[in-house]
């Protein structure tokens, strides 16, 4: 019988979120569908996609508003041409750049516009896509009933993201790979709170800065790692006016952030939006009971299967797998004078857990199972399921 022939799309496959889902999605699914990959540039190829047909268009991105749209159609007709020449039966697409010129290249195929993160419903072109995708693919469930609701697409179906459960936990316990300031750092007495992330706005550092600076005068000898790319030099400078720098490391990107994550007592997310948050999902894998604002969108529906009775983004909850947070408030602050109200029940809630051991012990086997959940076959199943209703 003749194999399904997917195309996926997405603009790079530099270091970045969706992309690292696409080039996952491509390995996963090459053995039982013909699987090829479209990028606009082959520019600062990160992801490893061996064993599957990269196509480049050779169309990088352009400056200038007149430029930026005749690129567009210049991608579009393109992969029209590729699609109709190939004979794809599915094209799936990454991300909002990616998802327009997939939508618009429509040929003989079945289009699938993939919306990863929460900020993409406020981006231009979203009601575009929206109208043109045959499904529209949310990575929540409370993004995908936005969609419905906001947008009123074709079709609208949620696909979690996958996480491999079992790699990362091989590469936890790889020996080796770490810094000796790191391992310094990991060898010091005192709880261990970690967050990962990019240096970026959204993810609300200095709100756990703010946090673990009242944490401290609770457990004197508390420490925070923050796992990610960027140069992070105005946190430094905040943790210094908050007189907890010589608790706080800043590790950089790290190709094995999980050899670091294992070490942590808890996992933090303070973002002001998620997509679907991965993260939490490794750190839950790892082991790490979890702490997370309950924001827009995907903790409370990692954290508890009934996510519905945690929609209140207020008020803190001791979910099933791991507890939730009222969202922080407010414009980015770096004064150190300036703690807020949730950036102190942030505080209280970190802090009453990690004085005690009987929900640490209980949080940590219940995340480690809830990341099966999420696991590679789950997403591979559901991925089929809709393959098959093309």
């Amino acid at each position: 019988m003749r194999r399904k022939k997917i195309l996926l799309i997405t603009p790079m496959l530099h270091q970045g979120g969706f992309e690292r889902i696409c080039a996952l999605t491509a390995k996963l699914l090459k053995d039982t569908y013909e699987v090829h990959i479209a990028v606009f540039t082959k520019e600062d190829l990160f992801y490893d996609v061996s064993g599957v047909d990269l196509i480049d268009l050779n169309l990088p991105s352009k400056n200038g508003k007149i430029n930026k749209i005749v690129n567009i159609i210049k991608r579009a007709m393109r992969l029209r041409a590729l699609k109709k020449r190939m004979g794809i039966d599915i094209s799936y697409s990454f991300g909002t750049t990616a998802n327009i010129v997939n939508v618009l290249s429509k040929a003989n195929d079945t289009t699938w516009a993939g919306i990863r993160g929460y900020g993409a419903l406020t981006d231009s072109g979203i009601g575009l896509i929206c109208r043109h995708a045959d499904t529209v693919v949310s990575c929540t469930k409370t993004m995908e009933a936005d969609i419905r609701q906001k947008f009123a697409p074709k079709s609208c179906a949620t696909l979690y993201n996958p996480c491999d459960t079992e790699a990362i936990r091989a590469l936890a316990d790889e020996e080796g790979g770490i810094e000796p300031s790191h391992a310094d750092f990991l060898k010091r007495e005192g709880a261990l709170i970690v967050s990962m992330g990019r240096e970026d706005d959204l993810k609300g550092f200095w709100h756990l800065m703010k946090s673990f600076s009242l944490i401290k005068k609770a457990l004197p000898k508390a420490r925070l790692m923050i796992i990610g790319d960027g140069a992070y030099k105005e946190y430094k400078e905040l943790a210094s006016a908050l007189h907890i720098e010589k608790s706080v490391l800043f590790t950089g990107v790290r190709r094995n952030p999980f050899a670091l994550l294992k070490y942590a007592d808890v996992y933090t997310l303070t973002s002001q939006t998620e997509g679907f948050p991965n993260a939490l999902i490794e750190a839950m894998a790892c082991g790490v009971p979890c702490v997370s604002v309950n924001c827009m969108t995907g903790p409370n529906e990692i954290l508890s299967e009934d996510f519905l009775q945690y929609c209140d983004r207020c008020k803190t909850y001791e979910a099933d797998y791991g507890i939730l947070t009222g969202i922080f408030t407010g414009e980015k602050n770096l004064d150190a004078d300036v703690i807020t109200k949730e950036e102190q029940i942030f505080a209280d809630t970190l802090t009453s857990l990690l004085t005690d051991k009987a929900r640490l012990d209980a949080y940590r086997k219940k995340a480690q199972k809830r990341a099966e959940d999420f696991g590679m076959d789950v997403y591979v199943r559901r991925i089929t399921e809709l393959a098959q209703q093309k």
